[in-house]
């Protein structure tokens, strides 16, 4: 995936993909406050209930008050992945710079968060975690879930300062359908299953070798997976080869451990050829014989849903099951049942667990996805930026947020309150998957762009060609697949160390 130097299109086009709470397109006004939001599985409403909630806050009613207005005139810029990125650098081309951005890192196709950070765009929010948030004695340092500052997305100069703070954290691990399976009784918080008349006849694996051993049980039933079907299941599926950012992250640190996975992040040298991370990606590669015989040509932006299908199975007009799904595991975030929402049948119960663990010894772990937001340097707005986040993570804001789009923000709070905010319990039950294992999260450290590499690329992407596309990889061992990716990775990462960004 190549960037796109994108030249500043016409007035027209520049209303594509925006909304806009003050004004709709024309002359440009002098707004109060610009937004810019990645509208995907968190939904298109949060940030305009909370700027709502925030115009009634005293600091805002004295500005109102001060500048002679009746209303916080505040423009939103929206949109998917796909034209998010877009839809902010035709703003800032027009002269109107974004002051608050909800926007991640590592979004498919898009480098727009990459690329302020490479210009040392974003604000130095620091000083701002000491700050109080919105009606409460609580600092936003105190506020937020221990650790989640720790890693390159927050600080991405590796300097102890904070450029981006985590608008939301979710585990993410392996989703599945509970009712096809039965636990062995050992208990794990983090495992659900059907009970029963609704018991299902797989064993949840614990470790990488019972994960294999049931692969090879349906393997032998489904042809190798060139005959998957609801009662001859493939073991594993994936919506995209992007979704295998968490997966990788997990299985380092539980094949190699927490110190070189900080590495990895860092790029350190000879990381790839460890003994550890390189049985970690050898269980990457070794994915491709238990894959469900669609993956590959569904797993793009316009079929990827028909691989999260495969977990779900078919259902009829009134939303009754009417068949199992043909994969019984994939890699995910807690977005997903609220996007297969409309084609998950009723009654049907999601099932989450972190990676299996290395042996019976060993500690399972799950990725911590963080997604961001950040202040924009050359907004015109900042000091009301710098407040809005402070409302954002508030009981108050907190509050909004989970009432509109059943998640949790990063505040300590936000999970002991959530069930009182109307967070369903399947996903208040995601977080139990902390107690026990082990967690990591974080992005890789910042670079400057390398000519003619796409880090994401050689790392996710091209897994779904260049690993687990039989037609194209022929007859190659996973052993010579193994060998080629971790070339492949070697040179990009003495790239990317080289051009990391001081």
């Amino acid at each position: 995936m190549k960037r796109k130097l994108l030249a500043l299109l016409s007035a027209v086009v520049l209303c594509v993909g925006t909304i806009f709470l003050a004004v709709g397109c024309g002359k440009e006004k002098d707004y109060d406050l610009v937004i810019a939001q990645l509208s995907a599985g968190r939904g298109e409403t949060y940030v305009t209930k909370l700027v709502e909630g925030f115009e009634k806050t005293p600091y805002v009613q004295s500005y109102l008050k001060e500048k002679k207005k009746d209303k916080l005139e505040v423009k939103l810029i929206q949109g998917k992945a796909a034209t998010i990125g877009e839809s902010v650098r035709n703003s800032i081309n027009s002269g109107v710079t974004p002051d608050v951005l909800f926007l991640n890192f590592n979004m498919s196709g898009v480098e727009v968060t990459e690329s302020f950070v490479r210009a040392k765009q974003l604000v130095d929010l620091t000083s701002l975690l000491e700050e109080k948030v919105y009606n409460e004695e609580t600092t936003l340092g105190d506020k937020l879930v221990p650790g989640l500052l720790e890693n390159y997305t927050t600080k991405p100069y590796g300097d102890g300062k904070v450029y981006s703070l985590p608008a939301y954290y979710s585990p993410t691990g392996l989703w599945y359908d509970a009712s096809r399976f039965f636990d062995d009784g050992k208990g794990d918080e983090y495992t659900w299953q059907g009970s029963g008349d609704n018991a299902g006849k797989y064993e949840l694996p614990h470790t990488w070798s019972e994960f294999w051993a049931l692969g090879d049980e349906l393997n032998k039933l489904n042809n190798n997976n060139a005959n998957t079907s609801a009662t001859n299941p493939s073991l594993f599926t994936y919506p995209t080869a992007g979704y295998f950012d968490g997966f990788i992250y997990s299985a380092v640190a539980g094949m190699a451990g927490e110190e070189d996975f900080l590495k990895m992040l860092g790029y350190a040298d000879g990381i790839w050829s460890d003994d550890g991370v390189q049985d970690a990606l050898e269980i990457v590669v070794k994915l491709r014989n238990y894959i469900n015989q669609s993956t590959v040509t569904n797993a793009t932006k316009e079929g990827y849903l028909l691989n999260q299908k495969a977990v779900i199975g078919e259902i009829n007009a009134d939303k009754q099951q009417t068949a199992k799904g043909t994969a019984l595991f994939m890699p995910n975030g807690d977005w997903l049942p609220g996007e297969m929402a409309n084609d998950t049948p009723e009654g049907f119960e999601w099932g989450f667990m972190p990676l299996p663990a290395k042996d019976n010894s060993s500690m399972s772990y799950v990725n911590t996805f963080l997604e961001n937001v950040y202040l924009h340097k050359d907004g015109k707005h900042l000091d009301m930026g710098k407040q809005f986040l402070l409302y954002y993570f508030s009981n108050e804001g907190a509050s909004i947020v989970a009432k509109d789009n059943k998640a949790i923000i990063p505040t300590k709070d936000a999970l002991t309150k959530a069930k009182a905010n109307g967070v369903p319990d399947s996903t208040i039950e995601l977080y139990k998957v902390y107690d026990g294992n082990g967690a990591v999260s974080g992005s890789f450290a910042a670079t400057e762009q390398v000519t003619g590499l796409v880090w994401n690329d050689v790392l996710y992407n091209d897994l779904n060609e260049k690993v687990f596309n039989k037609t194209v990889t022929g007859s190659k061992k996973d052993a010579e697949l193994l060998a080629e990716w971790t070339t492949r990775l070697e040179e990009a990462s003495d790239k990317m160390r080289a051009a990391i960004i001081k």
